[in-house]
């Protein structure tokens, strides 16, 4: 004679079993298609690095153009090129300091771990990322956008404090923070 609670029981531990490894499959897609911090600062800083090379290649050049050569003649149309490299030279190297600024300071964001933003926090949003407390230049990150908000904008004042779930507005934009780190 065939025992029917435990032929019931059977079944419904298969499928108990079938939902618990659709639920495992869900949160490992979930996990991976959720922001990597570490993957997407590392990326970030790639691109800073090329970029306050280029700046390092500029910078040099201006340096060369205001270079004055003490025993050359020099008529005031050269003269005055000489002046302005030299007003670009110094322009550029603010721009290279202050980049190599943003750069240590993402280089030094990978210890930033809070529940709610501060600088060094990455917020993902919808439709983009954003990189709290260093000016970067915008780049591609899984087909999001990642922008960076400086420490000095009105947009840090904005996000500062947020959490997970937070609505903030950037621009004339709304955006719910779906991921916080």
């Amino acid at each position: 004679m065939i025992n029917i609670s435990n032929a019931s029981q059977k079944p419904f531990g298969i499928k108990i079993e079938l939902v618990l490894k659709c639920i495992d499959v869900y949160i490992q897609h979930q996990q991976q298609k959720s922001m990597n911090k570490k993957q997407i600062i590392e990326t970030l800083i790639a691109s800073e690095e090329n970029f306050v090379e280029k700046l390092f290649i500029t910078l040099e050049e201006y340096k060369k153009a205001s270079d004055l050569d003490e025993g050359a003649t020099m008529d005031r149309q050269e003269m005055s090129q000489a002046n302005e490299a030299k007003d670009m030279q110094l322009r550029m190297q603010l721009q290279y300091d202050n980049a190599k600024v943003d750069l240590e300071e993402l280089r030094n964001s990978f210890t930033t771990e809070t529940d709610t933003v501060t600088s060094g926090s990455l917020i993902e949003t919808e439709q983009s990322f954003y990189f709290v407390g260093v000016s970067v230049h915008s780049i591609d990150v899984d087909g999001k956008t990642l922008y960076g908000i400086s420490s000095d904008s009105p947009a840090y004042t904005e996000v500062f404090g947020k959490a997970k779930g937070d609505s903030i507005t950037l621009g004339e934009n709304k955006h719910k923070i779906i991921a916080l780190a």
